[in-house]
């Protein structure tokens, strides 16, 4: 990555972006109000100067960009075009300009004009009172600041899509504090000022310094905590409704899951489906993690483990090394997850150790629980769930399997894997 793809990668992000484009017309016209104001404090208290006529053209003249201004935001509010050709031609370059590294046409306008209005109290209207001096040099440079964030706080610069800006862009961003004030003191000091008035022509052209690098730096350690925020927001909103969608299904689709359970040897796709949306309603608590953006995911199939586990006060753990399954595999594991884990648990399982892991080409999932030995002749007698189960699998060409180790025992399943 580039230097300025480096000292700008902070703040390159979406949300940041979104959001200045979208204060950006409110924020263009408090700027164009601000710029008005200067405008007219500047051609008023300049009646009174010997060189009046002059400075009033001149400020009829600075005006120029702000009317520009003004006719290209009326123009994109109302969805309308433009008749005059000066127009037309400002509202096509802030079209093509919009969300790039490039200067639009207004600011080759507005910073010549800043420095024509600082002018006028330091050169041209020189008969007027140090007061009314000192006023218009501080709207000439409220002006010129104005200009300066339109350029240097733009959303431009929180693109995504300009991830690799010139370096030098980001150095003058940084440093548009001190430029915009550098050239304040570059016009106004050299002019007479007397004693006392050189002092506060100082302290006015030294605003920009405070005002322009505090402006830009507040703006991006804002827009740099912003995504998190978003981020946090958004998850604490889908938390809610999980919860609620929790509570208001998890009770009838257990019953659901009960009553099927009675007819699954006449029914089993029922009861298969059933299981399946129970298990599928439990996954659901897994996104309220942070994080969680995805049903499809297979780590939410350790949801329906511990939160039946959690029913009747087992202990469980579950490791899911399994990079991703079809959706029928998914369907396929909390089948088996439902039936293993069920069984142990009504066993009475206290601790439970599930793993999905891949098992050379197949899919395996292991079940490991403290629950006292089955009986000998009971598991996978035809008509039972084990037995139906491990139906299933051998036409997937899996197998299901048990393992008394001691004081536990390890149920594994296995099956090949479908694609997608």
């Amino acid at each position: 990555m580039s230097l300025g793809g480096r000292l700008s990668r902070h703040r390159r992000n979406r949300t940041c972006y979104l959001a200045l484009a979208r204060r950006s017309n409110n924020y263009t016209m408090r700027a164009w109000y601000v710029r008005v104001m200067a405008l007219v404090i500047i051609a008023g208290l300049s009646i009174g100067s010997r060189s009046s006529l002059l400075a009033i053209g001149l400020c009829l003249a600075a005006s120029l960009g702000s009317f520009l201004l003004w006719i290209n935001e009326r123009h994109l509010r109302r969805g309308t075009q433009p008749r005059f050709w000066l127009s037309r031609a400002y509202l096509r370059n802030v079209i093509k300009t919009d969300g790039l590294h490039r200067l639009s046409l207004g600011s080759y306008f507005e910073i010549p004009e800043a420095f024509v209005l600082i002018a006028i109290p330091s050169w041209i209207a020189t008969d007027d009172p140090l007061w009314a001096r000192l006023i218009m040099l501080a709207a000439a440079t409220v002006f010129l600041i104005t200009t300066s964030l339109l350029i240097f706080n733009d959303h431009t610069w929180f693109n995504p899509d300009e991830m690799d800006p010139p370096a030098w862009h980001e150095i003058f961003r940084r440093l548009a504090g001190p430029i915009t004030a550098l050239l304040v003191c570059l016009i106004a000091l050299p002019a007479d000022w007397g004693m006392n008035g050189w002092l506060a022509a100082l302290a006015i052209s030294l605003m920009p310094l405070a005002v322009v690098g505090s402006r830009i730096s507040d703006t991006d350690l804002i827009m740099e905590a912003l995504p998190d925020l978003v981020r946090e927001e958004s998850h604490a909103g889908r938390e809610l409704v999980i919860s609620e969608t929790h509570g208001a299904l998890s009770t009838n689709l257990r019953l659901i899951e009960q009553q099927a359970r009675e007819i699954r040897d006449l029914a089993p796709c029922l009861y298969d489906l059933a299981v399946s949306a129970n298990s599928r309603l439990r996954e659901t608590l897994a996104l309220a993690q942070l994080g969680r953006d995805s049903s499809t995911s297979v780590h939410t199939l350790e949801a329906p483990v511990l939160t039946l586990a959690r029913a009747v006060g087992a202990r469980a753990h579950v490791d899911i090394s399994v990079d991703s399954l079809s959706a029928g595999d998914r369907d396929l594991a909390r089948l088996v997850l439902n039936d293993l884990v069920g069984n142990a648990l009504n066993a009475g399982a206290g601790a439970i150790d599930v793993a999905v892991s891949n098992h050379g080409a197949q899919v395996a999932i292991s079940v490991t629980d403290d629950a006292p030995p089955m009986a000998a002749g009971v598991w996978k007698t035809p008509e039972t769930s084990s037995a139906r189960l491990e139906a299933r699998l051998r036409g997937l060409s899996g197998s299901l399997t048990s393992l008394q180790n001691g004081a536990s025992k390890t149920v594994t399943a296995r099956w090949l894997p479908q694609s997608e």
